[in-house]
């Protein structure tokens, strides 16, 4: 019996375009599910990350902030302590300088220390005096004459350049000296460098 162009069209329709247009219209609708599953992942994943950026990006700003603190509270401590060095140090060996570079006075203040010296002991030891060379010529006599017979043993009196004004004192050879010289200018700052601040600074002392 002969197959006509009708049931031809049917049987391909049937058998052929209708499976394939299923299967098309399945694989579409997977596709976008997929593209769906993809979108939504991709905009969790757009969410994540931005709000990661978004937390680091707070988290250096703070500590750009602390930074900043830091460096601002460490410039003004700079500030005050280059301040003081030029305004305390300077004044106080201003005020020092005349009274520790007049004879008489070093002459008392020698013979009051090895006073102290002789009373503690320091009889037994060797007294050495470091004076300014620069003053060698004005205080050696002097000084050679004033103390010849101060203590039991001799004193050594030495004159370096290494000092500018006043004296140190110590017992000889042992190396260690009380410094009677810029030792008393910082002494006398580290004393009024707390006032200085507490008038010329309202930062607060931790």
């Amino acid at each position: 019996m002969a197959i006509t162009l009708g049931e031809i069209t049917r049987e391909l329709t049937e058998k052929v375009l209708a499976p394939a247009k299923a299967e098309a219209e399945n694989i579409l609708k997977n596709a976008r599910l997929d593209a769906d599953r993809i979108l939504a992942a991709s905009k969790e994943e757009a969410e994540r990350v931005c709000e990661t950026v978004r937390r680091e990006a707070d988290n250096l700003r703070k500590q750009m902030n602390v930074d900043m603190d830091t460096a601002a509270r460490n410039f003004m401590i700079m500030v005050e302590e280059r301040l003081e060095r030029a305004i305390v140090d300077p004044e106080i060996e201003n005020s020092l300088r005349p009274l520790l570079s007049d004879r008489e006075f070093l002459g008392k203040m020698i013979e009051d220390l090895l006073a102290g010296f002789n009373l503690h002991g320091g009889h037994e030891h060797r007294i050495e005096v470091l004076l300014p060379e620069a003053k060698k010529d004005e205080l050696e006599a002097w000084f050679m004459e004033k103390f010849r017979n101060r203590a039991v043993n001799p004193i050594t009196i030495r004159f370096t350049d290494k000092i500018s004004f006043g004296f140190k004192l110590g017992i000889g050879g042992a190396g260690n000296h009380i410094n009677f010289s810029d030792g008393l200018v910082q002494v006398f700052s580290e004393f009024c460098s707390p006032r200085f601040r507490k008038h010329f600074f309202t930062r607060k002392e931790s």
